[in-house]
C-alpha cells in the first residue's frame, strides 16, 4: 500500500510538472505573438503607384521597396504596389497624391512644369555622366535649398535617369542633320530641342513607341535604358551620344502627409533608413539599365554616332540661353535660381571623371 501511495504521488507531481509546462510554452508563444503580429485595425495601408510596366526594372525597385517596408515595420505598415499606370497617368500621379487616389506615387517632375520652378533645373541639360550622379544630385540638391515646392507632400527620396541623349529613325551626326526633325521631348527638353534646330513633340513616354513606329516622330530624347525598358531599340536606327547636352529625368517618390502622419514615429524612422538605401540602389539601377539599353540597341544593329569635340561644343553654344532664362525667371519669382544652377554645375563638374 505505502509503494502505491508513493507511486501515486510521484505520477501526480510529474503530471503537474509537465502542466505547469505546457501552460508556460503557451504563455511564452501568447506573449510571442502579441509582439510579432500586428492587428488588422493597427495596419498602415498604403498604396503605391508608378507608370512604369511591371516587365520594367524601375517597376520592380519600387516593388522591393514596397516589401522592405512591410518586412522592417514588422507588417505596421503594408504597402500594396500598382504599376502599369493602372490608378493614375504618369501626368497627373503628384496630384493624385494630393487628392488622396494614391498614396505614394513615383512622379517625373518634367510632367507638370511649373509645378517646380526651382527644381526644374535638375532636369536641363547639363552634361550628365551617369544616372548615380544625377540621383544622388537630387537628393543634395533637396537638402541644400529645401523648395517650398514640395511643402505640399512628404518627399521620401528622389532619383533620375541616366544621360539623356538622341536617338532617331535615321542618323544624325550634326545639328544640320537634326533640322526640322520631329523629336519627342518633355519638360524644359522641348526648349532645348527647338534651340538645337528640331521639331519638338511633346508626349509621355508611354506614347512613345507608337509615335516612332507610325512616323508621328523621327526620334527622341532619352537614356539609353529606354532603349530596352520600353523597347525603343526596335522603332529608333541610331543613337547620337551628344553628351555635351545630355540632360535628366528627376523623378520624386512623394507620399500624401496625412498619410505619413499616420503612420507610428518608429515607422517612420525605419522607413526613412530604407530610403537612404534605396537612393544608392536606384542610382545604381540607372547606370546598369543604360548599359542593358545600349547593349540591347547595338546587338540590333543599331548605330552609335558619337559627336567630336568641336561638334558637341556646337550643341553646348546654342542651348547656354537656355540657362540665362531660368535665372531670369526665378529671380521673377524671387527664387534663387542663379544658387540653384551654380550649385548643379559645379556637382556635375566635380563628379564627372
Amino acid at each position: 500500500m505505502l509503494f502505491k501511495s508513493i507511486n501515486k504521488s510521484k505520477i501526480k507531481g510529474v503530471f503537474m510538472k509537465r502542466c505547469v509546462s505546457i501552460v508556460s510554452v503557451v504563455l511564452i508563444l501568447a506573449v510571442a505573438f502579441c509582439f510579432t503580429s500586428v492587428p488588422a485595425s493597427a495596419q498602415v495601408k498604403l498604396r503605391f503607384a508608378t507608370f512604369f510596366p511591371v516587365s520594367h526594372p524601375n517597376a520592380a525597385i519600387t516593388a522591393e521597396w514596397c516589401k522592405e517596408v512591410e518586412k522592417r515595420t514588422n507588417g505596421k505598415v503594408k504597402v500594396q504596389h500598382f504599376p502599369g499606370a493602372t490608378l493614375t497617368s504618369p501626368q497627373s500621379q503628384y496630384d493624385s497624391i494630393l487628392t488622396g487616389v494614391v498614396d505614394i506615387a513615383n512622379c517625373v517632375l518634367g510632367y507638370t512644369m511649373g509645378k517646380f520652378p526651382l527644381s526644374e533645373i535638375l532636369d536641363y541639360p547639363l552634361g550628365y555622366p551617369s544616372g548615380a550622379v544625377a540621383t544622388r544630385l537630387g537628393n543634395e540638391f533637396y537638402k541644400q535649398f529645401k523648395p517650398k515646392e514640395f511643402d505640399d507632400v512628404k518627399v521620401m527620396y528622389f532619383h533620375a535617369q541616366g544621360p539623356g541623349i538622341l536617338h532617331t529613325r535615321k542618323p544624325v551626326k550634326n545639328l544640320d542633320d537634326l533640322k526640322g526633325m520631329k523629336i519627342r521631348t518633355f519638360g524644359s527638353n522641348a526648349k532645348m530641342m527647338s534651340m538645337l534646330g528640331g521639331s519638338p513633340v511633346a508626349m509621355p513616354m508611354g506614347d512613345a513607341y507608337d509615335a516612332l513606329s507610325k512616323g508621328v516622330a523621327d526620334g527622341l530624347l532619352c537614356g539609353y535604358e529606354a532603349l530596352k525598358g520600353w523597347k525603343l531599340g526596335e522603332v529608333v536606327k541610331s543613337t547620337t551620344e551628344n553628351y555635351g547636352t545630355a540632360y535628366t529625368a528627376t523623378f520624386v517618390i512623394a507620399m500624401n502627409k496625412a498619410k505619413w502622419n499616420s503612420i507610428p514615429p518608429d515607422a517612420q524612422k525605419v522607413i526613412e533608413a530604407i530610403n537612404q538605401e534605396f537612393i544608392e540602389k536606384q542610382g545604381k539601377l540607372w547606370v546598369k539599365m543604360d548599359q542593358d539599353g545600349k547593349e540591347f540597341s547595338t546587338k540590333r544593329g543599331n548605330q552609335v554616332v558619337k559627336l567630336s569635340a568641336e561638334e558637341n561644343q556646337k550643341w553646348v553654344t546654342k542651348i547656354e540661353p537656355l540657362f540665362a532664362e531660368y535665372v531670369k525667371k526665378m529671380k521673377e519669382k524671387n527664387l534663387p535660381g542663379d544658387k540653384a544652377l551654380k550649385f548643379v554645375r559645379e556637382y556635375i563638374k566635380k563628379n564627372t571623371k
